[in-house]
C-alpha cells in the first residue's frame, strides 16, 4: 500500500488528547509505573508502516520497499481478550494482500488486567500446528534434519514459545507495561535480538532510557539500545559464511568477511494520562562489511472505542 502524505486528524485527535491536563507535572528523578488501558476497550488499532532497505558503503539506498496496513484488536467477549488481525484499509475490512501466513491469521491474545502486558497467547496451538507443519517440509525436503525437527517439536509444545516465535513484534507494542521506571535513570537491559539469516535469538546487553520532550508534560518517551559486542560478533560471522556458502552459487567467489554487527533500537511514546502507548518504534540492522540492511516498524495508536 503506497503511503499516503495526507494527515489522518483522527491520530493528531489522539496524540493532542489529555494535552495540558491539570495534572502534576513529571520533574527528573520522578518514578512512573507504566500502566496500559487498551485491554479495558472494546475494541483499539495501529496502523503498521513497515520500512525494508539495503545500503552501500555510502549511506546511499540500493532498495527501499515500504508498507502499510492496520491491526485490528477486538474484545472477543471475556475479559481482557482480543482477537487480533490484520487489514489491508483502514475500513478493515480488506485481509492483508501479502503473502506471510502469520500476517493471514488470527490472534486470540490475553491481557494482564491491571498492567495492560500481553501475557498469553489463546490459540497458541493453532500457530504452534502451522510452525510444525513448515519444519516438516523443511525436513522432507532435507533443509534440516530429523534430528532438527525433533529437537523443534519439543521446543514448540510450550505456550511462552510459540507466543515469543509468532508475536515477536506484537510483544514490544506492549512490553513496558508494568514496569516501574526512574525518570532520570539508565537502566542496562538484556533483549533477544533475532538474527535476519538464522533466527537464533542473541541475548545482548543494551541501554534503556526516557525523555520528557520539551514543552510537554504528559508525554514521556522511553529509549532501549541494544548492539552486538565483541561476545556475539564471532557467532555473527560464523552466521554470515554459513548462509553466503548456501546463497552464493557453486562456482561464483564468496566475499571476503571483513566486519558484522547487529544492533537493535526500540522506542515508545507514552501519554501517562490516557495510559496508552501512542506510537512505538522498532529497528533492526544487520551491517555486513559496511553495507546494511535495515527493517524499521512503526506503529500509531489509530482508533479506539472505550
Amino acid at each position: 500500500m503506497v503511503i499516503s502524505s495526507m494527515i489522518n486528524m483522527r491520530f493528531i485527535a489522539v496524540f493532542f488528547l489529555g494535552f495540558g491536563a491539570l495534572v502534576s507535572p513529571l520533574m527528573a528523578g520522578d518514578t512512573l509505573v507504566v500502566k496500559s488501558a487498551l485491554q479495558q476497550t472494546k475494541w483499539f488499532s495501529y496502523r503498521y508502516i513497515s520500512q525494508e532497505y539495503i545500503t552501500n558503503l555510502n549511506d546511499f539506498f540500493l532498495d527501499l520497499k515500504l508498507d502499510t496496513t492496520f491491526m485490528v484488536f477486538r474484545n472477543t467477549g471475556k475479559p481482557f481478550e482480543y482477537k487480533l488481525t490484520y487489514h489491508q484499509n483502514e475500513a478493515y475490512n480488506q485481509p492483508v494482500k501479502k503473502n506471510d501466513p502469520l500476517m493471514k491469521s488470527e490472534y486470540i491474545i490475553r491481557f494482564d488486567a491491571k498492567t495492560g502486558k500481553a501475557v498469553e497467547l489463546v490459540n497458541w496451538k493453532q500457530f504452534r500446528d502451522q510452525l510444525l507443519s513448515d519444519l516438516s517440509f523443511q525436513t522432507a525436503n532435507k533443509l534440516i534434519s530429523t534430528a532438527e525437527f525433533e529437537e523443534y517439536k519439543l521446543l514448540l509444545n510450550s505456550e511462552q514459545t510459540v507466543r515469543k516465535t509468532v508475536m515477536h513484534d506484537i510483544t514490544y507494542l506492549f512490553s513496558i507495561s508494568g514496569d516501574t521506571v526512574r525518570l532520570d535513570a539508565e537502566y542496562m537491559k538484556i533483549k533477544p535480538v533475532r538474527s535476519p539469516m538464522s533466527g537464533k535469538d542473541y541475548a545482548i546487553l543494551g541501554s534503556f532510557t526516557s525523555e520528557m520532550p520539551a514543552g510537554t508534560r504528559n508525554t514521556i518517551v522511553f529509549h532501549a539500545r541494544n548492539k552486538a559486542g565483541e561476545l556475539e560478533k564471532p557467532q555473527l560471522m560464523e552466521e554470515v559464511k554459513a548462509y553466503l556458502y548456501k546463497t552464493y552459487p557453486k562456482d561464483s567467489p564468496i566475499p571476503e568477511l571483513t566486519s558484522v554487527g547487529l544492533n537493535s533500537e526500540m522506542d515508545w511514546q507514552y501519554n501517562r494520562l490516557q495510559k496508552n502507548m501512542l506510537r512505538i518504534s522498532l529497528a533492526d540492522v544487520l551491517a555486513i562489511n559496511g553495507q546494511s540492511r535495515g527493517f524499521i516498524r512503526t506503529f500509531d495508536l489509530w482508533e479506539k472505542e472505550d
